[in-house]
């Protein structure tokens, strides 16, 4: 009797069990895109004179084999001063391009550098160079200083910038020069 008892609980656990693998639901398929894959949570880092010249990450990037182009999804990335400082760089959007090393961000661009804050819709890196260009309207805020310009040029190698077009500024009393 007890064996026909412990049976029946076995058999009840194994058809549930069976029952509730059917039913789990099936995962979401990927979206549609031409891409040759996809990575989630990415992340690269690349290496200049054995130096490590910028570290990226990305929600989300989307590699196109034909072109060599990566897009790229919440793009975080940091780069690496000569004097030892990190600059930080997040944007909505980005591309970059995986033979040349260049990254193009887009829409609501923050550059945080240690001395001030960059804001722009679009930045250009040529990895190359180390040149940062920002190809509309940007806006430049640190202590004591307020700068916007139709467009400007940030030379990482050379610690200049060079605004362009219509250039507003606002020094505080306080700033030496």
């Amino acid at each position: 009797m007890v064996i026909l008892i412990l049976a029946g609980i076995v058999s009840a656990v194994f058809i549930h069990y069976r029952y509730s693998i059917r039913m789990v639901d099936h995962p979401e398929r990927p979206e549609e895109t031409d891409a040759a894959f996809v990575i989630s949570r990415f992340e690269h880092t690349a290496m200049k004179d054995e130096q490590r010249d910028w570290n990226m990450k990305a929600d989300s990037a989307k590699f196109y084999a034909d072109s060599r182009r990566v897009d790229l999804e919440a793009l975080e990335a940091a780069f690496f001063l000569k004097n030892g400082e990190t600059m930080r760089l997040t944007a909505e959007l980005g591309e970059m391009d995986m033979a040349t090393k260049n990254i193009r961000a887009r829409g609501n661009v923050v550059v945080d550098h240690p001395q001030y804050r960059l804001m722009t819709e679009s930045l250009n890196y040529k990895y190359d160079s180390r040149i940062m260009i920002m190809d509309s309207p940007l806006e430049i805020e640190g202590e004591g200083l307020r700068f916007r310009a139709d467009a400007g040029r940030y030379e990482m190698n050379e610690e200049t910038i060079e605004f362009e077009g219509n250039i507003e500024s606002w020094l505080d009393g306080t700033l030496n020069l």
